[in-house]
């Protein structure tokens, strides 16, 4: 995987840390990859896993043990940032929005949001028909991930994004945290043309307001 110097910056700003004294569930990024804290087991037995991928990736965090001796080591990592409650990832109190190049992206992105929470009660959903997830507790929707382009391939159609009044505001992918810039589905393609005039229309749609979120119930 090539960095650019953006995400190189942003790899650099993340806490390095010894694996072997992070907890179980804990993210971080190492060796081009992000991984999870999968067992903390006594002895010891201190194993990681790539995020959302199989056994085979994962990793042993402390030298010399027995996960050592037929798992590959990883002894450092870069910490990924967290998400103390679901509320955070909103923005202003309303929803957080972000438009992203390809579906894939979109749901990485959103699970991976959610991953970095720490309080439980937060999940990944389809928005209705449109093309986007949401990050929910299934009351309130705290942030979305629109997406261009579909799994298979096929743009998606935008265009309700612009028509009728929003409470927020969309934004590009590329304006989010800099974690995303992790995954492995990160890319940053150039909208077409007609993509390009759908985002404009998105940009310059009034927006109303709707029930704030109240951090006292997430």
């Amino acid at each position: 995987m090539v960095f650019d110097q953006t995400t190189l910056d942003y790899i650099n700003s993340l806490p390095e840390v010894s694996t072997a004294r992070l907890p179980m569930g804990a993210l971080f990024f190492a060796q081009e990859r992000i991984y999870q804290v999968i067992e903390t087991g006594a002895g010891g037995f201190h194993k990681a896993r790539e995020w959302r991928q199989a056994e085979a990736t994962d990793v042993a965090l402390i030298a010399g043990s027995f996960p050592s001796k037929y798992l590959p080591l990883v002894k450092t990592g870069r910490l990924l940032p967290v998400y103390r409650t679901r509320s955070e990832l909103a923005q202003n109190d309303q929803a957080a929005c972000y438009v992203f190049p390809t579906e894939a992206l979109a749901l990485d992105a959103a699970y991976l949001d959610v991953a970095l929470i720490q309080s439980p009660g937060a999940y990944v959903r389809n928005q209705g028909h449109d093309p986007a997830f949401a990050a929910t507790d299934g009351v309130h929707v705290f942030r979305l991930y629109y997406y261009r382009q579909s799994v298979h391939g096929r743009p998606t159609d935008l265009s309700g994004l612009a028509v009728r009044p929003l409470p927020f505001t969309p934004q590009p992918h590329t304006a989010g945290p800099g974690y995303w810039r992790l995954l492995r589905s990160w890319t940053e393609i150039i909208p077409s043309a007609e993509m390009t005039q759908q985002m404009n229309a998105i940009r310059l749609d009034d927006t109303v307001p709707n029930t704030p979120i109240n951090p006292s119930e997430s």
